[in-house]
């Protein structure tokens, strides 16, 4: 992910069941970055896990090293320090509601950041996280201690189906899902339906180029729509579900 600062790598592995694409980095102070091996220096996913960092190479599907590298519970004692800036930027409006019981879709995994701080941060928030991918969900299990509900599906079907089954049921749905891929008009429709009132979108786009164009989408459907880079390369878009969208204090 651009953005994400370098860190001095001591352990970490690739490699998890049919997926090769799935790295996972450990820095000597127990920083774990979850790395997407098709786009060298794409960092998905940052956080610190509590103890000492173990050392240990390999497939991340080995017994021995998933055993070595398991995170047994994220140490969040300097707050959004290890978070990339991108996640740093979506949690700002989030935490800012601790104190009411939030119930949070986030679309995309990775290694579990943006919830698992959400849930340790504000008792009563409650998430759930869908991604495509069940080897990247065991991976944030295993390297991350994610502890969270996730349902294994495609973000597209997700949102229709969840828009049939849960309609207004989330307060915010967060879009944190690959470089190439963002909502459609179809989407932002069902993201509608599954919104409470007063309800918060946020999208972080890897590509640049689909910025513009998204910032129009949301401008169509959601009040208060903005659009801001906070690294180089990534877009995050905000929007409301109401005309009269709340201000966040930053």
């Amino acid at each position: 992910m651009p953005g994400a600062r370098e860190l001095l790598v001591s352990s970490g592995c690739r490699g998890y069941r049919q997926d090769e694409t799935v790295a996972v980095t450990v820095s000597a102070d127990n920083v774990r970055q979850m790395v997407d091996t098709t786009r060298p220096r794409f960092v998905q996913s940052a956080l610190r896990c509590a103890g000492p960092a173990a050392q240990a190479h390999g497939r991340c599907d080995d017994a021995t090293v998933r055993a070595a590298l398991h995170c047994k519970a994220p140490d969040f004692s300097r707050g959004f320090a290890d978070l990339l800036p991108y996640a740093q930027h979506i949690l700002h409006p989030l935490i800012h509601n601790c104190g009411h019981q939030q119930d949070v879709l986030v679309l995309g995994l990775g290694g579990g950041a943006i919830p698992t701080y959400l849930e340790e941060s504000c008792p009563g928030t409650h998430v759930l996280a869908v991604d495509n991918n069940s080897d990247v969900v065991r991976a944030a299990r295993d390297f991350f201690a994610y502890r969270g509900e996730a349902l294994v599906q495609d973000l597209h079907h997700a949102l229709a189906d969840l828009s049939r089954k849960r309609p207004q049921s989330f307060d915010a749905v967060v879009t944190d899902v690959g470089h190439n891929i963002k909502l459609t008009r179809q989407d932002l429709q069902n993201v509608l339906k599954l919104l409470k009132p007063s309800g918060l979108v946020v999208e972080n786009l890897s590509n640049p180029a689909y910025a513009a164009d998204q910032l129009m989408l949301y401008k169509e459907f959601l009040g208060g729509a903005a659009s801001e880079e906070v690294s180089a390369g990534n877009h995050i878009l905000s929007g409301w579900s109401n005309a009269a969208p709340q201000t966040i204090e930053q």
